[in-house]
């Protein structure tokens, strides 16, 4: 069980409320709470609206922190210096890459020339749900993403059509 400490009047500080407080305990263990809380965020999380790129790689919900460098953030929730994020937000003119095409994270990984040092092998459609996890648990992969993307910060001035 876990024990919570109350207090009878409105607490002036923490250390009061450890000294003075009443001991009350829950209905439901530390673990069953935890659990319960997963439950609902994994609800929340699959019936959102927002956060729909990064539920393309995060399916489940998971109480610990994930560690992402900056470069695989950007990479996923397709947002910075990709013209497509930033057409759709009228930083930019065009959508489209100094190629021709439109320049979202996908089209810079597999099939850009301007990338080719990077390219990653683009998956069939109906596996493309697997792609974005897969990607990034291998090792190999996960450092191309991040040396396009740094690749593509530093030279954002000739990757687009403008």
């Amino acid at each position: 069980m876990l024990a919570i400490r109350l207090m009878k009047k409105p607490i002036l500080s923490p250390k009061k409320a450890i000294t003075e407080g009443v001991v009350m305990k829950a209905l439901k263990s530390r673990c069953e709470l935890k659990q319960h809380l997963q439950e609902l965020l994994q609800n929340l999380w699959d019936n959102g609206s927002t956060g729909r790129s990064i539920h393309k790689v995060l399916k489940t919900v998971n109480l610990k922190p994930v560690f992402w460098t900056r470069e695989k953030i950007l990479f996923v929730t397709e947002h910075g210096p990709f013209p497509s994020f930033l057409n759709r937000f009228h930083l930019s003119d065009s959508n489209s890459c100094a190629c021709g095409e439109v320049s979202d994270p996908i089209h810079y990984a597999t099939s850009c020339p301007l990338t080719l040092s990077w390219h990653i092998r683009e998956t069939s459609t109906s596996l493309k749900s697997l792609w974005y996890p897969r990607v990034l648990e291998n090792p190999n992969s996960r450092k191309r993403i991040i040396n396009m993307v740094k690749f593509i910060i530093d030279n954002e001035n000739i990757m687009r059509l403008e």
